[in-house]
């Protein structure tokens, strides 16, 4: 950021750029719970607006928050019931994920919560995508007592 002529130090001191890490954000409560980052989403998304910003841009970084994927089918939920959240804010939120570390399986689950997605650098409507009252219903009749994640 500094290289393409930012002023890093002072948009942090007047919060136009925030960086969060994983223990604040993901796994705030010690472990991924899934209720509490949507709430952590949200209150993010309307403390761009009191602080008088006309657009909050929030990029997730979801590949630092969950170690081994056991917890799969809750990230899948989660990411599913942000498309009920999300459109209540005209702000661009971007999930991104590290490829190398999703099973396929996973990814897959990933790329359906999604109804918009880049993909090698080209914004596309998602053909993945399944409406989240459908996929929601798939993803808790998979959930059981914590297991590894299969699709």
């Amino acid at each position: 950021m500094r290289a393409a002529g930012i002023d890093v130090e002072r948009t942090l001191q007047n919060r136009q750029l925030e960086i969060a890490l994983p223990q604040e954000t993901y796994l705030k409560t010690g472990r991924f719970n899934k209720d509490a980052m949507l709430t952590l989403t949200q209150e993010a998304l309307k403390a761009g607006t009191a602080l008088g910003f006309p657009l909050t841009r929030l990029i997730a970084h979801a590949e630092t928050a969950v170690d081994d994927w056991t917890s799969g089918n809750d990230w899948v939920e989660y990411e599913t019931r942000l498309n009920s959240v999300l459109p209540n804010y005209d702000d661009p939120v971007i999930c991104a994920y590290d490829s190398n570390l999703l099973t396929a399986p996973l990814a897959l689950d990933i790329l359906r919560t999604h109804p918009i997605v880049i993909i090698g650098g080209v914004l596309v409507e998602n053909s993945f995508f399944t409406r989240p009252e459908d996929f929601i219903r798939e993803v808790q009749a998979r959930t059981g007592p914590p297991q590894p994640y299969r699709a």
